[in-house]
């Protein structure tokens, strides 16, 4: 039997990584623990926080034997964008084996096929079996601060302009709700918190996964949302991550004052554009989720 714990990353894949370092430390005053250049993966990557959440910008290597990795095929199809969320197991062979019974495809850090989880630094699964691609690694992969005793996220909350207290959700768009619910709810022992149809025909479900991570499996009701459009152009995949603030209107007067354009997604929640976010789709909400018990 396997534990899934804390979300470890979600994961932007970038094309400058400098840039978008300087744009998270400029807009959330980042807590960043690793920067790196790894050989292996072909990539380098940055691992900040940010409230409760760990963020991973990667820039795939620009040298020419890179350009078929992983990353790069990734990188040539989608731009900036997010890429895929990563949590923390306590038992990765006792996991690998669970999805391997349920026919979920795994990879190791090349691409290759797992074949020994326990030899494995981290398993990532087949985004056309998990509807999105996840990743799954036991604690001390990197020197996580959130993991250290006597760590505090108060900062974003009550000193921080944004007022974060916590992550709200991390937004994945599926075909159906049904395989949403077969990964977040079976795969991964996760909570249905709420599942409801908007107006316009779209399809909400609320998973709690693990510790205190809320994935919103949206299947899009109109082709003109930003969900539509995205769903269209790039299929299944992760789409956004939504901060709780306590104080919209502060947050929103911040991210103009740092040139950050907003879109309104009713009255509760805005966005910032994607073209200022280099493809980051995040945004910030006072709204509850209904059955939501995280304080």
């Amino acid at each position: 039997m396997f534990t899934v714990g804390k979300l470890f990353h979600l994961a932007h894949l970038v094309e400058d990584l400098d840039a978008v370092d300087r744009w998270y430390d400029d807009v959330f005053a980042c807590n960043r623990y690793y920067r790196r250049f790894e050989k292996a993966a072909q990539r380098e990557a940055s691992l900040l926080i940010v409230g409760d959440m760990c963020m991973e910008p990667i820039q795939p290597s620009v040298a020419p034997e890179a350009a078929g990795s992983v990353l790069n095929r990734f990188k040539a199809r989608y731009g900036n964008r997010l890429h895929s969320i990563a949590w923390y197991v306590d038992d990765i062979t006792a996991l690998s084996g669970a999805l391997a019974e349920r026919d979920i495809r795994q990879v190791g850090l090349r691409g290759e096929a797992i074949t020994d989880p326990k030899k494995a630094v981290a398993v990532w699964t087949h985004p056309r079996d998990t509807h999105a691609l996840l990743e799954f690694c036991e604690p001390g992969f990197a020197a996580d601060p959130r993991l250290e005793p006597g760590w505090s996220s108060r900062f974003w909350a009550d000193e921080h302009p944004l007022r974060i207290p916590r992550t709200s959700h991390i937004t994945v768009l599926v075909d159906h709700l049904d395989g949403a619910g077969a990964v977040y709810g079976d795969a991964l022992l996760g909570r249905l918190l709420h599942q409801h149809t908007d107006a316009d025909g779209t399809q909400r479900a609320f998973w709690a996964v693990g510790e205190e991570t809320v994935i919103e499996a949206v299947v899009p009701g109109r082709a003109d949302s930003a969900e539509g459009r995205d769903h269209a152009a790039n299929g299944e995949g992760v789409h956004a991550i939504v901060f709780a603030t306590t104080d919209l209107d502060g947050a929103a007067t911040f991210l103009r004052s740092k040139d950050q354009r907003l879109e309104p997604a009713g009255p509760d929640t805005v966005f910032v554009d994607g073209e200022d976010s280099f493809g980051l789709r995040v945004g910030f909400t006072r709204a509850a989720i209904p059955g939501d018990t995280r304080a």
